[in-house]
């Protein structure tokens, strides 16, 4: 395993979530999650599965990119979303940049703590979406 997967074993484990969903007419909601992340096979790739909200739920793979030489994230949601998102990380920060969204999830120094801010663009400027802090639960 190279160091770039290895960097990825950040997000292994479950995790249990809550926040602020602002959404596109940014009046603040109450965020709760839960999320559990695994290796796929080969401990190449972070499978993630997300269950927010109720009847909110997401299928995400993080991966390092050799041809491109970054972190990636492809995401499916149960609303027909699909998203892809190029990722970089900085330390304990891991930024993630899409088309539509972006995000930073901060990881305190023992890892059993991610803080993330997700921001959208629903009319060309950049706007939050959701901030909400994870604790592993395992």
């Amino acid at each position: 395993m190279t160091n770039e997967h290895e960097r990825l074993q950040a997000f292994i484990g479950d995790w249990w979530a809550e926040g602020t969903a602002y959404g596109a007419d940014r009046q603040g909601s109450p965020w709760r999650s839960v999320h559990s992340a695994r290796w796929h096979t080969g401990d190449r790739f972070v499978v993630q599965d997300e269950r927010a909200n109720g009847p909110f739920d997401t299928l995400s793979f993080l991966g390092w990119d050799r041809e491109r030489e970054t972190y990636f994230s492809w995401s499916v949601e149960n609303h027909g979303f699909h998203r892809e998102y190029l990722v970089t990380v900085d330390g304990d920060v891991w930024t993630f940049t899409g088309e539509q969204e972006r995000a930073t999830i901060a990881f305190t120094d023992d890892g059993r703590t991610q803080t993330h801010h997700w921001e959208f663009r629903p009319e060309g400027e950049w706007v939050a979406l959701c901030d909400r802090v994870a604790h592993r639960v395992d």
